[in-house]
C-alpha cells in the first residue's frame, strides 16, 4: 500500500483568500518589527538601564494577558473582519501620533513605554480573530501547513524587519521608523475591507459579552488537553523569550553594534523561523509533536548558554538561527495542536487563552529577565534562562499533546432543527434532567463512561453538574440514575446544544447505550422567581 503523501507546507497559498490576508499581514508584521526596532534603539540611547529597554517588549505584550480571553469572546461574538479593520486603523493612529512626537522632539522613556502599550493593546484585540479565521479560509488538511506559513511570515517579518529597520533607523531616524509602520497597516485593511467573509448563520441570539467570557473561562478549566497545551506553551515562552528582551542590550552595550548591524542580529531569529518552515511539514510525519517540543526546547536551550559565555557577535548570529528554529517549530506546533483540538464555536477564545499565557509569559518574562540582568548581569540571565528551559523541560515533558495522535472529527453535530422551547430564551435558571435505567452488570461500566460526559457539560457551559443514583431493591432490578447539570438560560443550553461536535455525540452515543432504550429520558425545569404569579415549575419534555 502506498504511502500518502506529504503535504506541500506551501499548498495554502492556494487559497486567493488565505495567500492575500497572509501577504497583508506578513507586510504589517514587518512595519511592526521596523518600529520595534525603532523603539529599542531610541530607548537604549534614552538610558542604559537594562529594565528600561526590557520593559518596552512588556509593553508591547502586557496587555495580551490582561485581554486575550476578552478579545477572543470578542472574535467569537463579533464580526471577525470588522474587529480586525478596527485595531488595524486603531493601531496605524497610534503609530502615527508616536511619528509625530519623534519629529516634534517629545519622546520620553515615559512616552515611549506608553505608546508601546497603546499598540500592545491594538494587538492584543486583534491576535485570536486572526488565529481563527485561518480554518475559514482552509480545509482541515491544510491547516498545519497555513499555521506553519502564519509562523513563517510572522518570522520573516522578524528577518526583514530589523534588518529595514535598522537601515531606516540610521539613515532616517526612529521617526521615519514609526511612520513606516503606520503605513504598514493599511494592507491588512485593504485586505480585510475585499474579503467578502460567509457570515455564520444561527437560529439562536449572539451570546453576550461577559456571558462569552465566562464560557470561555469554564472551557479551559474543563479541557485537560487545552491546558496541556498551554502548560507547554508557557514552560517554553517564559525562558525562551529572554533573547527579544535582552538582546538589544547585549547588541548595543557589549557587543557595540550600529543600528544596521542590530537589525540584521534580530534578523537572525527571523531567518532561523523561516529556514525551519520548510522542513515543518516532513519533521512532523516522522516525529510526534512531543518529540519536536523535546528537540527544539533543547536546541533553544544550549543557543542561550552559548550567548552567555560565548558572546561574540558571530557566535551570538549563529546561536539566534538556532533559537528562532527552535521558536518557530515549537510555537507553530503549539498554535496547530490549538486549531485541531479546538471546535469552531470557541476557537477565538482559546486562542485568546494562548495568547494570555504567551503574552503573559513575554511580559512578565522580560521584565524578570530585565531585572536579573540589571542587578546579576547579562551572562547570569542568559544562563539561568537556558538552565531553566532544561528543568521545564523535565518537569513537564510528560504532559503529551495527544492532537495529532487522535484525529477528531470537531465539526458541528446535527440533530435536525430545534422544536420551539414553550420556556423563554432568557427565562433561567435551566436544570436540565436526563434519566437512565441501568443493568446492574452495566454499573461500573455506566460510571466510568460518564466521566467523560461531565467533562464535556461543564466545557460547554454547564454550572454545575452531579450524578444521582437510587438504589434498587433487588439485585436483579434496574439502577435508577439522574444526571443533573445547571444552564444559565434557556438560551445557553439550547446554545449548549449546538455546541456539539460529532467527536462529542460520539462520547455521548458511549454513555447513552447503557440505557436499553438508547437514550435518557430528559426534562427540562426553569427556576421560579419570587415574583411569579405562579408558583408551578414548567417542565418541557
Amino acid at each position: 500500500m502506498q504511502e500518502p503523501r506529504t503535504p506541500s507546507p506551501l499548498a495554502p497559498l492556494a487559497s486567493r483568500a488565505f495567500l492575500a490576508i497572509w501577504i497583508a499581514s506578513m507586510a504589517s508584521n514587518i512595519g511592526t518589527q521596523v518600529q520595534s526596532v525603532g523603539e529599542k534603539w531610541q530607548m537604549a540611547h534614552l538610558t542604559a538601564s537594562p529594565l528600561l529597554v526590557a520593559l518596552i517588549e512588556t509593553g508591547t505584550t502586557l496587555p495580551v494577558l490582561g485581554l486575550g480571553l476578552a478579545a477572543g469572546a470578542l472574535a467569537d461574538i463579533l464580526d471577525r473582519r470588522r474587529l480586525l479593520m478596527t485595531t488595524q486603523v486603531f493601531m496605524m493612529l497610534v503609530a502615527g501620533a508616536l511619528a509625530a512626537l519623534t519629529f516634534l522632539g517629545q519622546v520620553t522613556p515615559t512616552v515611549l513605554l506608553g505608546m508601546s502599550l497603546l499598540i500592545g493593546i491594538g494587538s492584543a484585540l486583534s491576535m485570536p480573530a486572526f488565529q481563527a479565521i485561518v480554518p475559514e479560509l482552509l480545509p482541515r488538511r491544510d491547516l498545519g501547513a497555513g499555521v506553519a506559513l502564519n509562523s513563517a511570515g510572522f518570522n520573516a517579518s522578524r528577518a526583514l524587519g530589523p534588518a529595514l529597520g535598522g537601515f531606516v533607523v540610521g539613515l532616517l531616524g526612529a521617526g521615519w521608523a514609526f511612520t513606516l509602520n503606520a503605513v504598514s497597516f493599511l494592507a491588512v485593511v485593504t485586505v480585510m475591507a475585499r474579503w467578502q467573509r460567509p457570515v455564520p448563520t444561527q437560529d439562536l441570539p449572539s451570546e453576550r459579552f461577559l456571558g462569552a467570557m465566562k464560557v470561555g473561562f469554564r472551557y479551559v478549566r474543563h479541557s485537560r488537553p487545552l491546558q496541556i497545551i498551554l502548560l507547554r506553551a508557557l514552560g517554553y515562552t517564559w525562558f525562551a523569550g529572554v533573547i527579544f528582551s535582552l538582546l538589544p542590550v547585549l547588541a548595543i552595550h557589549h557587543l557595540k553594534l550600529s543600528s544596521s548591524a542590530f537589525g540584521l542580529l534580530m534578523g537572525c531569529v527571523g531567518a532561523g523561523a523561516v529556514g525551519v518552515t520548510l522542513f515543518m511539514p516532513r519533521l512532523r510525519a516522522r516525529y510526534t509533536a512531543n518529540q519536536l517540543l523535546c528537540g527544539f526546547s533543547l536546541l533553544a536551550m544550549v543557543a542561550q548558554f552559548v550567548i552567555a559565555f560565548v558572546p561574540h557577535t558571530l557566535t551570538v548570529a549563529i546561536c539566534l538561527f538556532c533559537a528562532g528554529m527552535g521558536w518557530l517549530a515549537v510555537l507553530s506546533t503549539v498554535n496547530t495542536a490549538i486549531q485541531l483540538s479546538v471546535p469552531s464555536w470557541v476557537k477565538a477564545r482559546a486562542f485568546g487563552a494562548y495568547q494570555m499565557v504567551w503574552g503573559g509569559s513575554m511580559a512578565l518574562g522580560a521584565a524578570f529577565w530585565g531585572a536579573i540582568a540589571q542587578h546579576l548581569g547579562l551572562t547570569t540571565a542568559f544562563a539561568l534562562s537556558a538552565a531553566g528551559l532544561g528543568l521545564t523541560l523535565a518537569l513537564i515533558g510528560r504532559q503529551r499533546i495527544q492532537v495529532f495522535e487522535e484525529e477528531l472529527d470537531l465539526s458541528p453535530h446535527s440533530d435536525g432543527p430545534h422544536r420551539p422551547s414553550p420556556i423563554p430564551l432568557d427565562a433561567g435558571p435551566i436544570l436540565v434532567q436526563l434519566e437512565y435505567r441501568i443493568q446492574p452488570d452495566a454499573r461500573e461500566a455506566f460510571m466510568e463512561a460518564m466521566g467523560p460526559v461531565r467533562r464535556l457539560r461543564l466545557r460547554d457551559g454547564a454550572l454545575r453538574w452531579a450524578l444521582f443514583e437510587e438504589p434498587a431493591e433487588s439485585k436483579d432490578l434496574l439502577i435508577h440514575f439522574v444526571e443533573s447539570y445547571l444552564s444559565s438560560s434557556m438560551g445557553e443550553h439550547l446554545r449548549q446544544h449546538h455546541r456539539n461536535t460529532n467527536a462529542d455525540r460520539e462520547l455521548l452515543t458511549q454513555a447513552y447505550q447503557w440505557d436499553p432504550k438508547g437514550q435518557p429520558t430528559a426534562r427540562h425545569l426553569v427556576a421560579v422567581s419570587e415574583d411569579s404569579p405562579s408558583l408551578i415549575q414548567r417542565i418541557w419534555h
